[in-house]
């Protein structure tokens, strides 16, 4: 599942975003404090609605990071699977059904 994706050092410059198996993810340094991010693919960060991220925060060091990480596998299975492309057609569906 996931591994540092990157050091810490990089983190302290600019925000990380990646993503795995359908699943977002981010690292996000605000003030001392790590923030990690799980999200639903295929859409970004800031495109993604709050209510469908999960957050938690962390000692920005390295242990803290490395404590994101662990959260971030012991969560990741709460997302459901589903292809970028098949996730895009079921809410495209979805949405076509709505109207």
């Amino acid at each position: 599942m996931f591994e540092k994706p990157i050091s810490i050092n990089y983190i302290k410059l600019q925000s990380y975003y990646g993503s795995y198996e359908g699943v977002s993810f981010a690292f996000i340094k605000k003030d001392d404090r790590l923030e990690a991010y799980l999200y639903p693919a295929p859409f970004g960060f800031e495109a993604t609605p709050d209510e469908k991220k999960l957050k938690a925060e962390f000692e920005f060091s390295d242990a803290g990071y490395a404590e994101a990480v662990a959260w971030m596998n012991e969560h990741f299975k709460d997302f459901e699977f589903i292809p970028h492309g098949k996730r895009f057609a079921l809410d495209s569906i979805s949405k076509a059904v709505r109207e």
